[in-house]
């Protein structure tokens, strides 16, 4: 950009009918130097559910609270059972912190953050849903080489190979938040919407910042890839558990650990529940992305279908520990041991 000192002003604060001129555009001005530019600009404030109905807000921030209180709860219950089950909880509690305070923030303000903040948040959005997944990817791994090789898992499965392999998932989520966030962009004065809509500003109060286009296509594209590693892995497993029953050495091996067949096939069972889940939430977002890229619909129109595929999409950050919760009675569990702390608390007093 030539003009390095361009200021863009908005009215965000008084939502004044004479200052909208369409579902999510405002009256903007760009200045540079003793030259200003007027124009229609897109204004998030005015988009999604709270731009078509402010009086929502009440609501939508009682219901992002409820998730926080899950994310944070239910991962917090569960039973550490490898590393990579530990990090998808870290994982996902550390997402629901990254998201909802700040989606709540902008609901109660009506604005919505800037600066390095958004930039901040839209990196760790990345790098914290992919290495959610690729969490999720290891335990499944994990999982198969249990299945597959009941003798030598241990031997397959040592410590420094899953550290390095969680160090690797950690790489592979930090490549696309880097480059979302990394000022690859340049724009001209004359496209101010441009400017306006940068990688920083997010399309409605409940959705994130965003980062780049590049590093959110890289990022969409690594966790493609990681869901179906994942439904190859779910393929092989239940091709192992069923072959097990007629070869000779896992028969002898799967006979030897009677007592624990049924727990590893519940653990199967349950993979399975939280695979179909983590399809479900993500569904509608990629849906939504899908219409946007092709020109199906507009951002006005698809903006309310936006925040309702967000707040789906978000749930994934606790509905793993709901699953897990539900099949192995976790939070009756977590209750339970709570409850007799304090009582010895108070018997000890």
């Amino acid at each position: 950009m030539n003009n390095n000192n361009v200021t863009v002003t908005i009215s965000r604060a008084v939502r004044d009918v004479s200052e909208v001129v369409g579902v999510c555009e405002v009256v903007g001005n760009a200045t540079s130097g003793n030259n200003t530019l007027t124009s229609v600009v897109f204004e998030p404030a005015f988009c999604g559910l709270y731009g078509a109905a402010p009086s929502l807000a009440p609501a939508l921030i009682l219901l992002l609270v409820c998730f926080l209180l899950l994310a944070v709860f239910g991962n917090g219950c569960l039973e550490p059972g490898n590393y990579f089950l530990v990090a998808m909880a870290i994982t996902d509690t550390a997402l629901a912190l990254a998201y909802n305070p700040i989606a709540i923030s902008s609901l109660a303000h009506g604005r919505y953050p800037t600066g390095p903040w958004c930039r901040i948040q839209a990196f760790f959005i990345i790098f914290l849903s992919v290495l959610s997944l690729h969490s999720l990817l290891c335990v499944w791994l994990c999982r198969y080489v249990h299945i597959a090789y009941p003798l030598s898992y241990r031997k397959v499965l040592t410590r420094r190979r899953m550290v390095h392999a969680m160090c690797l998932c950690v790489l592979v989520a930090a490549a696309p938040a880097a480059l979302g966030v990394s000022p690859v962009h340049a724009f001209t004065l004359g496209a101010v919407e441009e400017v306006l809509q940068s990688f920083e500003q997010p399309q409605t109060l409940i959705t994130p910042c965003l980062a780049g286009p590049e590093g959110t296509i890289l990022s969409v594209s690594v966790n493609l890839a990681a869901m179906l590693a994942i439904v190859c892995l779910v393929t092989l497993i239940c091709y192992e558990t069923r072959r097990s029953q007629t070869k000779h050495d896992q028969k002898l091996t799967w006979n030897a650990q009677a007592e624990d067949r049924e727990s590893k096939m519940q653990a199967v069972y349950t993979l399975l529940i939280v695979v179909l889940v983590n399809w479900i939430t993500w569904l509608p977002a990629f849906v939504v992305t899908i219409l946007l890229k092709f020109g199906a619909v507009s951002l006005a129109a698809a903006s309310p279908w936006i925040d309702v595929a967000t707040i789906i999409l978000q749930s994934a950050t606790f509905s793993d520990s709901l699953v897990y919760a539900f099949r192995y009675h976790i939070y009756r569990r977590a209750l339970k041991k709570m409850y007799r702390e304090i009582q010895n608390i108070f018997t000890d007093a």
